[in-house]
């Protein structure tokens, strides 16, 4: 009989075995795929889910400094942050997602994360060790354990101890059954239906908390994998282990004990989840994580920061070797923006620029040109060389500063705001940081566009002055020709053009030095067939108002 059970033993030893390589190769090979490609299928992350990080650090740092709501939605940030997302883990997802919103115009970080990309760009070997760890941790959206650095005291469940001796009862019953068979049967009955009907009362009270506590207990799983990696860059996990998180690995025990059963598919995991369930192990777990994460808050932030660290450090390693060019940007003292080829991230094959853009900047052209489209590729590469230390461009220079926009103004109805008011809102943001004296670039598209022709000319150039001799670069994008006559001794002036050919308007989407000395309103509705006396009428106002400084009235 011996020789039969040997036989099955090493069969399952070697089934497991097969199985689980191949798992891992057929990652691989997906994995190998989308860097020889530079394609991948992005996971769709919840927003709210993904922005935790991001909103947990400013709500317990008292910090609002960084790339705000209104500037993300206006630079389509998102969108950015989704093609640049090749992360495999959740908090990878969240750490890439604060990053791209944490500008430090001190540049404390920016520079010492190139080591990493290089790394990971250069070293397969690494990457993909790495990688298939990441994968194994996975995501899932709205743990939130980002906000376990901050909070315990209030997660702690009350009389744990009852928790203990009722989990006891089934095996004190089993004892009593050498002792008396029918008392002890009878006891183990009782204690099962007891457990269970404890388990269900207090299950929905937990349920969010396991599910976001076990995926605690795989983060710090997934770091114990990390420091097995031999390369002088994960010694960090190493030494995070050895020091005060020492302690964690009671969490990374106690996170498989709440994962067994949940993998569904297996034979025996009905049996584990009912042992879970009779034994009141995920309240007995769940408490037991909780107390280590409370000794050892500090170790698991660091072993979080870490790994979301890494996984983003891949993703953009990755966005990079997906771009037909880019830079690592130069950072001077000096208020103005020199790059060459800048092209938009967002765009399939976009119009390259180039140009040099000092403290105060007025751009001025036609509708459909290219203006607001420049000014965005500007604005966000002007946060990817302070974020992720990329730019689509050959060249860039600039000074550290904080991004703020006001482009693509919505009118508020939950708080009452018409348009104009949303849009003196926005523009407030920016003056308030130049009162602050905060080093900053702002881009504004369409200044004060919400109101009549008289006061939107007064009041833009008056802000437009109030700027040009307080702190920061202000970069503008206007119809408004006035503009250019007003503020020309103080605003450098660039324009976008276009050509009439053919009966279609053409557009070189290139940057030009000076004002713009053309408009095509009139044109487009010559090109679309409008009635010619709509036409000849509207040229003789615009010419009419050129030459008298007032309209003409109708006879």
């Amino acid at each position: 009989m011996e020789h039969p059970i040997t036989i099955i033993v090493i069969g399952v030893i070697l089934i497991t075995t097969y199985y689980f390589s191949t798992r891992n190769r057929r990652k691989l090979i997906k994995l190998r795929q989308e860097w020889d490609t530079g394609t991948f299928i992005s996971s769709q992350d919840h927003i709210n889910s993904v922005s935790s990080y991001w909103n947990n650090k400013r709500k317990h740092t008292n910090s609002n400094i960084g790339v705000d709501e209104l500037t993300w939605n206006d630079l389509s940030m998102q969108e950015v942050f989704e093609r640049i997302n090749y992360t495999k883990t959740s908090l990878g997802s969240e750490y890439l997602y604060n990053q791209l919103h944490d500008i430090d115009p001190e540049l404390l970080h920016v520079s010492k994360k190139e080591e990493l990309y290089a790394l990971f760009a250069n070293n397969h070997e690494v990457r993909e060790k790495v990688l298939l760890i990441l994968v194994a941790l996975g995501k899932r959206d709205y743990t939130d354990t980002s906000s376990y650095f901050y909070k315990f005291n209030d997660q702690k469940m009350k009389h744990t101890y009852l928790y203990i001796l009722f989990s006891s009862l089934p095996i004190i019953s089993f004892i009593f059954m050498f002792f008396h068979l029918e008392f002890g049967i009878f006891s183990l009955i009782a204690s099962f239906i007891l457990n269970l009907v404890i388990y269900y009362k207090n299950k929905s009270a937990l349920e969010n908390d396991l599910y976001s506590i076990t995926y605690v207990a795989a983060i710090i799983h997934t770091g114990k994998s990390l420091a097995s990696i031999q390369h002088p860059r994960f010694n960090v996990f190493t030494e995070i282990f050895k020091g005060e998180g020492k302690g964690l690995r009671k969490a990374s025990f106690w996170g498989k004990i709440l994962s067994m059963g949940d993998i569904k598919g297996g034979e025996f995991d009905v049996l584990f989840e009912y042992v879970r369930i009779v034994f009141l192990l995920d309240f007995i777990a769940y408490n037991q994580i909780i107390k280590t994460m409370i000794a050892h808050r500090k170790a698991y932030k660091q072993l979080w920061e870490s790994i979301g660290e890494i996984d983003a450090a891949i993703a953009i390693a990755f966005f990079r070797k997906s771009l037909t060019e880019y830079t690592t940007p130069k950072f001077v003292d000096k208020e103005e923006l020199l790059f060459e080829n800048i092209a938009h991230p967002l765009l399939e094959n976009p119009v390259t620029n180039s140009s040099r853009l000092d403290k105060n900047v007025l751009i001025t052209g036609s509708n459909a040109s290219g203006k607001s489209t420049f000014i965005k590729a500007v604005a966000i590469n002007a946060i990817l060389a302070q974020t992720i230390n990329t730019v689509l461009a050959n060249k860039w220079t600039m000074k550290p500063s904080y991004i703020v926009t006001s482009m693509a103004i919505q009118d508020s109805v939950l708080e009452g705001d018409s348009y104009f008011i949303a849009e003196i809102k926005s523009l407030k943001r920016i003056v308030k940081l130049s009162e602050e004296n905060k080093p900053m670039i702002s881009f504004i598209d369409e200044i004060l566009k919400g109101t009549n022709t008289i006061e939107r000319i007064s009041a833009s150039a008056a802000i437009m002055e109030w700027l040009s001799f307080n702190q920061g670069m202000t970069i503008i994008a206007s119809h408004d020709m006035e503009l250019t006559e007003i503020a020309g001794e103080l605003y450098s002036n660039y324009h976008f053009r276009e050509s009439i050919e053919s009966g279609k308007v053409l557009f070189d989407y290139k940057i030009h030095d000076g004002p713009s000395m053309t408009r095509n309103a009139i044109k487009l509705l010559d090109v679309l067939s409008y009635p010619e006396s709509v036409i000849i009428q509207a040229n003789q106002l615009a010419q009419h108002f050129t030459e008298k400084r007032e309209w003409k009235r109708f006879d």
